[in-house]
């Protein structure tokens, strides 16, 4: 009778374990803030692509560089980062429309096996800074830089010019220290 109940018991654990009772939720869009949240998302052919951080991995890698900012986001998964998706801007005037126009102006990537824009130019792009504020100290060093902003656009897979992806409602909100 004892066997039985423990069996019972493992079964039912076993069971409660594989069952997705509390599942993962959808990942959504960040909102478009200004107040440099360090946030990254966008929607790939329709889906929802959020920058998520995790096992040592960064959220968002950033850099600022002689007016341009590179952004690269990751979505870690079991320790592992799973997709990666980014941004490369033109060397940025402040509050505007950009199109970006170079090689990994746009791209994405699964488990590096799918990359699409690291090769090719995007098809169309657009970029717009919505908040570009720097603060300095008395010398006119950066002390700090919050970048926002939007983006879309159409980029080619690497290996195969004639599939492609289409990125829209893409934004950021980055802070520079």
């Amino acid at each position: 009778m004892k066997k039985t109940k423990i069996l019972a018991g493992l079964l039912i654990a076993h069971v409660l374990n594989s069952c997705s009772l509390f599942p993962e939720p959808e990942p959504t869009l960040p909102p478009e803030t200004q107040t440099g949240a360090n946030t990254f998302g966008c929607l790939i052919n329709g889906k929802v692509f959020q920058a998520r951080g995790g096992g040592g991995y960064e959220a968002i890698s950033k850099n600022f560089d002689y007016g341009s900012v590179s952004l690269n986001a990751v979505y870690v998964k079991d320790g592992k980062v799973e997709r990666d998706a980014g941004l490369s801007t033109p060397v940025l005037n402040g509050i505007g429309s950009y199109i970006i126009e170079h090689k990994t102006g746009l791209w994405y990537g699964v488990d590096n096996l799918n990359v699409y824009g690291r090769k090719n130019k995007p098809i169309q792009s657009k970029l717009v800074i919505t908040k570009f504020e720097r603060g300095e100290d008395k010398t006119n060093n950066l002390k700090w830089l919050i970048v926002s902003g939007t983006f879309e656009g159409i980029i080619l897979n690497d290996n195969n010019p004639l599939d492609t992806l289409k990125i829209t409602q893409g934004r950021f909100d980055v802070k520079f220290n």
